[in-house]
This record gives C-alpha cells, sequence and structure tokens, in this order.
C-alpha cells in the first residue's frame, strides 16, 4: 500500500513540474537575430572575446540578471561587469531598433541556447521588464 501512495505522489509532483513548452519557431527567430546583432562579439558558440567581451554560454550572470537581459540588449551596458569571476569592462551597444517581439525572441534564445532554460519568458514579460 505504501508503494502505491508513494508512486501516486510521486507521478502527481512529476506532472505538476513538468517545463512549458518551448517554443521552437521562437528559438529559431531568435537564433537568427543573434547570428544579425550579437555573433561577432559573443561569438557563434557564445563564448565571447577573452577578457573583451563575456561569454554567454553558462554565464552566471545571466542566471542571476535574468530579468535584466531585455533591457541590456536594448539599451546596452555601460558599466563593468564580473561573468563567471572574470571583470569586463567593454561598452556594449544597444539594440533599440529590435522590436518587442524580437526582442523577446533573441532573450529566449540566449536563455535556451546559452543558458539551457526552459523558463521561457512572454512577450508581455518582456515588456513589463523593460518598463522597470
Amino acid at each position: 500500500m505504501r508503494v502505491i501512495i508513494t508512486l501516486f505522489i510521486v507521478s502527481f509532483f512529476v506532472a505538476c513540474m513538468e517545463a512549458p513548452q518551448v517554443n521552437m519557431q521562437q528559438v529559431a527567430h531568435g537564433q537568427e537575430l543573434y547570428e544579425t546583432h550579437c555573433v561577432n562579439c559573443h561569438q557563434q558558440d557564445g563564448k565571447g572575446i577573452a577578457r573583451i567581451v563575456p561569454p554567454l554560454l553558462n554565464a552566471d550572470y545571466i542566471v542571476q540578471n535574468r530579468n535584466l537581459l531585455p533591457q541590456i540588449i536594448r539599451n546596452g551596458m555601460h558599466q563593468q561587469i564580473v561573468v563567471n569571476g572574470v571583470m569586463y569592462q567593454q561598452k556594449m551597444p544597444g539594440n533599440s531598433q529590435l522590436t518587442d517581439a524580437e526582442l523577446t525572441a533573441l532573450v529566449n534564445f540566449v536563455e535556451f541556447r546559452f543558458a539551457k532554460s526552459t523558463q521561457l519568458l512572454s512577450a508581455d514579460s518582456v515588456k513589463l521588464l523593460l518598463r522597470k
């Protein structure tokens, strides 16, 4: 009887924890935008340029500052940051020409590809984060 109850509880929690569906079409669009706007500095593999441009691949900064990504991409970054224990001082230009939908796709590509996240942002979430 305990085994059945345990199996039921485990099944319930697994069902509740199921990750949301990733919109692969949006991620593919984000990849196109990344290749157009970001790859020259952050590189195709997301490893950046040693001690000049920070990596995106497995970057602790992305995980810790998820809610800032839309603002950073839109407005750029002009202060020094520490990524994976390394300080970077190179200024990043903004991409103000990107629409909110493009920005959402780009953020979600970066998070999906380089931070291995399945918790992608909605367009409405990105709009709210841009207002902050």
